[in-house]
């Protein structure tokens, strides 16, 4: 019984504490919101999309996800999909401080043969999208990579709902890459910074994996594009993708 208690307890504190720093991370992501000098580029197409009555997907690469929780249109349901992971776990605390939807679950892990709720994650994605018109939020090459590597499961979802997709990206004069895998950019206050959107890309009519692959690369591109285009604004170095491994 005392162990039971014990174990108990330390899942309270854990708790308590995971939801502190994810106080403190979200009151640092509203900081350099609201003291950086913004350069937005390509809004027009992000705004098309919000003002359209059906669904689309949202992609941004896991080093981006610093400014992921302020892609909140009001009015508009949003839906992120975040992994069964510690990281994800306080991600998934700072994003609901902006009313957002999560779906947690990852791909399936070959190493130790288990399942971490991609499936359900997916077809609870496909539902908003399709019933509830919602902005699904995905990162392609999260959470282990390669780095900007997109994997296919935004451009899957966007071709099961014929849903179109966006890639946004941003980045800040001041902060500082980590020597994470990847090379997660966390920005400093009271500098300048951009955001740049990519036109929106529609799925092909046709299926098929040649159209699958087709698409999941276009996909690669238009982030990566939008990353490089943001860098050079602020004057920041690129980052350049990691070698290429499974989609």
């Amino acid at each position: 019984m005392a162990s039971r208690g014990a174990s108990v307890l330390r899942g309270v504190i854990r708790t308590a504490g995971s939801g502190a720093v994810a106080a403190l991370g979200a009151w640092y992501i509203r900081l350099v919101v609201r003291t950086t000098r913004w350069t937005v580029i390509g809004r027009d197409g992000w705004e098309a999309l919000v003002a359209r009555p059906g669904g689309f997907v949202c992609v941004t690469w896991h080093g981006r996800l610093f400014m992921a929780p302020t892609f909140t249109p009001p009015g508009k349901r949003t839906v992120v999909m975040i992994s069964n992971s510690r990281d994800g776990d306080l991600f998934s605390g700072i994003v609901g401080r902006w009313g957002v939807a999560v779906l947690r679950g990852s791909s399936h892990d070959h190493a130790k043969h288990r399942s971490k709720g991609g499936v359900a994650a997916f077809r609870a994605a496909a539902r908003a999208l399709r019933d509830n018109g919602a902005l699904v939020a995905i990162t392609p090459d999260g959470p282990r990579g390669p780095r900007m590597r997109a994997r296919e499961g935004a451009s899957r979802l966007a071709l099961s709902q014929g849903a179109p997709v966006i890639a946004v990206a941003f980045s800040v004069r001041w902060g500082r890459n980590l020597t994470s895998w990847d090379r997660f950019l966390l920005p400093l206050p009271f500098g300048r910074g951009a955001i740049v959107y990519s036109p929106p890309r529609s799925p092909p009519d046709e299926g098929g994996p040649q159209a699958m692959e087709r698409f999941r690369l276009a996909l690669e591109g238009d982030l990566n594009a939008v990353t490089n285009r943001a860098d050079d604004l602020c004057g920041r170095a690129r980052v350049l993708p990691a070698a290429a491994g499974p989609a």
